[in-house]
């Protein structure tokens, strides 16, 4: 790493963004060789912090709110529950409460994101097709074994499985944080995803449109320095750059 040219080896969360911390990759093969040499190229691991800070994937876990059941802690701390079911916040509900009605600074992102299936999104050995995908699968497992644990963690399975996919394609990731700080509306005719219009007014939950913008809140620090990642150090990128002109705001 050098701080005259101000390039850097690239995290281990950036370089390959769709694996976890936990996850085996890290221990073997291509993950324990890369993380290797990512503790030779960086000395002063607290300042490469501030300039990289830790993406949610290698975060500390945050732990369980006395408000959700046992059931629902107990498979929070299951080591076989999915490597992607972290919680992003204690009670497992969203940073967010906007109401759109009244705040009109938004803009509005479409179930493209969602059903969207041109990369497979790898979350450590495992693969799936989209983000639906995750979500479809993790829900029915989640009402199997009752419907309170999914109503409890029905948000973060949907931050996660937003998290992954966007970090899965950097473009997609850099469209996200350019939208700034507008609020995001999730046009969806599911009404628990996101809104529809009636009479000019929106109904409709909008949970993956607040996802979404703390989503971004967690990737507008994690890639702010992205551009000075040293490629040639690191290794091609996860994904590589393209033009989005035709794409801004269809995410």
């Amino acid at each position: 790493m050098s701080n005259e040219q101000e390039t850097y080896i690239a995290p281990p969360w950036i370089k390959y963004p769709t694996y976890p911390e936990k996850s085996n990759f890290w221990r073997t093969g291509t993950g324990a060789e890369y993380l290797v040499k990512f503790n030779e190229n960086v000395e002063n691991k607290e300042k490469y912090y501030e300039i990289f800070p830790k993406a949610p994937s290698f975060g500390e876990e945050i732990i369980a709110d006395d408000s959700l059941s046992e059931n629902t802690k107990k498979l929070l701390n299951d080591p076989a529950k999915p490597l992607f079911i972290n919680l992003w916040s204690s009670t497992g509900k969203p940073k967010y409460d906007i109401d759109f009605n009244v705040d009109k600074n938004y803009i509005f992102m479409y179930d493209q994101l969602i059903k969207d299936e041109s990369t497979h999104i790898h979350i450590g050995t495992d693969k799936y097709s989209s983000a639906k995908e995750i979500i479809s699968i993790v829900e029915s497992d989640f009402r199997n074994k009752s419907d309170k644990v999914w109503e409890e963690l029905k948000y973060t399975v949907y931050i996660n499985a937003l998290y992954y996919k966007i970090v899965t394609d950097i473009n997609f990731t850099k469209e996200l944080i350019k939208t700034g700080d507008m609020g995001i509306v999730f046009k969806s005719d599911n009404l628990e995803w996101g809104v529809e219009e009636e009479n000019g007014k929106f109904i409709g939950k909008n949970l993956f449109g607040l996802a979404m913008m703390e989503v971004r809140d967690a990737l507008r620090d994690v890639y702010e320095n992205y551009d000075n990642i040293d490629w040639d150090l690191s290794g091609n990128p996860y994904s590589k750059e393209r033009c989005m002109c035709s794409d801004v705001h269809k995410i």
